[in-house]
């Protein structure tokens, strides 16, 4: 009876162990299932993220790039002469010829839109001058007309002298041509 005693406890135990192993196996396939859903999960909550991520930097990509524009207008409309500063315009070159002691006048004032640009939002202002000095006053006056804080550009510059021996005067006619808005 100890033989049949020792397989019926053998038969037991094997029955117990299988028992075990199929619950052990069910748990680790629900727990490898539950995993899989929470990986998933994961990856898309980093997806978002990611997604979320990206949209924030283009965000504040664009968010500067507008500032940067914002910043080059402004410093476009300090240099062009707009359509109200043409007056302005006019009265600091004057100021100018006043303060260097040069003799200015003004033969002609003209202003066109430019040909390309069919929004009509930038022209171009060209005026005529004569002016009469010393040979330091108009070159001064020249120079100092290059370095006003507007985009101008002195075109068919013409310089002639005139007058004694002892007291030459210069004159120089130019067009002058400035970018207006």
């Amino acid at each position: 009876m100890n033989i049949l005693n020792m397989k019926t406890n053998t038969v037991q135990k094997i029955i117990f162990s299988s028992t075990i192993v199929l619950l052990l196996l069910g748990f680790d396939i629900f727990a490898l299932m539950t995993m899989n859903n929470q990986i998933d999960k994961i990856i898309e909550v980093k997806k978002e993220t990611f997604v979320e991520s990206a949209t924030t930097v283009n965000l504040s990509d664009a968010k500067r790039k507008i500032e940067e524009l914002k910043k080059i207008d402004s410093r476009l409309d300090n240099i062009l002469i707009g359509g109200g500063k043409i007056v302005n315009f006019i009265s600091m070159v004057e100021e100018l010829s006043d303060d260097l002691g040069v003799d200015i006048q003004i033969d002609d004032v003209d202003f066109n839109d430019f040909e390309g640009d069919s929004k009509k939002e930038l022209g171009e202002l060209t005026m005529k001058f004569r002016i009469l000095g010393s040979w330091q006053q108009v070159t001064t006056f020249l120079n100092s007309i290059e370095s006003v804080p507007y985009v101008v550009n002195i075109e068919s510059l013409r310089l002639s002298s005139g007058g004694q021996s002892g007291n030459v005067n210069w004159s120089a006619d130019f067009t002058l041509k400035g970018i207006t808005n």
